[in-house]
């Protein structure tokens, strides 16, 4: 499920949506139109119903209050990996600049 903007007029209307596969093609059901985009954001009650689902996803929790999971398994990839390897092998990890002398 999704939310996505749906255009009709001049007004744009939030909507939850669902995809579906139906022989062998996506198939797209609107699950609710929740209002009018303007009067919704207008009255904050998109931030609202944000934090309202959130309650329901230990991720979203995470992400709307900035906390981190203490638990959670980290790995580093790309450029970290790379320049870490290279501190390591060049011998600067273990050099102190020329301004901590």
């Amino acid at each position: 499920m999704f939310a996505r903007v749906k255009k009709s007029g001049h007004y744009q209307y939030l909507q939850i949506v669902e995809n579906n596969k139906v022989k062998g093609q996506v198939k797209q059901r609107v699950i609710a139109t929740v209002g009018r985009l303007d009067h919704l954001q207008e009255k904050w009650r998109v931030a609202t119903l944000i934090r309202s689902l959130s309650r329901y996803s230990d991720e979203a929790m995470l992400i709307l209050t900035g906390h981190s999971d203490p638990d959670a398994l980290t790995i580093k990839i790309g450029p970290a990996l790379i320049f870490e390897r290279l501190w390591k092998q060049t011998g600067i990890e273990n050099r102190c600049c020329s301004t901590c002398k």
